[in-house]
């Protein structure tokens, strides 16, 4: 298996069991080399999930990404693997939005409706290397069903 990292990833994850190649990945940052049209896995640290459900042009991004994925690549499953814990969202700092909507309720309810209505599985990891494993794991789980296809 050859684990393809999306260029634009700044600091990529590190998979001591597996080679991996820098290329472009359509959408999202993870994938396997040759497969990355209709699996790959989104990685977000903590606040860049809380920016991306917070704010209203990132929670669109966000949207239109996960429709491009589905539409124009066939993306059955779309993961998203967080560097935190759910219980990190309620410690979060969130001073830095003003108007005093965002906090940890909003960010749940952004969460369901990501869940629920975009069919998004989130998966909170709790760290980098939680991160690195679920990646690594749901990747592999994928390379298993894709040469279990070949054999059918």
């Amino acid at each position: 298996m050859l684990i393809r990292i999306d260029t634009r990833e700044q600091l990529p994850l590190d998979f001591d069991r597996c080679a991996v190649v820098r290329n472009t990945i359509q959408t999202f940052d993870y994938a396997i080399e040759g497969d990355q049209f209709r699996f790959a896995i989104e990685r977000k640290s903590l606040p860049d999930l809380i920016q991306s459900l917070a704010i209203q042009k990132n929670w669109c991004r966000e949207l239109k990404k996960i429709r491009r994925a589905r539409a124009l690549q066939n993306m059955p499953r779309i993961f998203y693997v967080v560097e935190a814990n759910r219980e990190d969202i309620e410690h979060f700092d969130y001073s830095l939005f003003t108007g005093g909507r965002v906090g940890p309720d909003f960010i749940f309810h952004q969460l369901s409706e990501f869940e629920y209505f975009h069919d998004v599985h989130v998966i909170f990891s709790g760290d980098v290397l939680g991160a690195t494993r679920d990646i690594y794991r749901l990747l592999k789980r994928r390379f298993e069903d894709l040469r279990q296809q070949e054999d059918e």
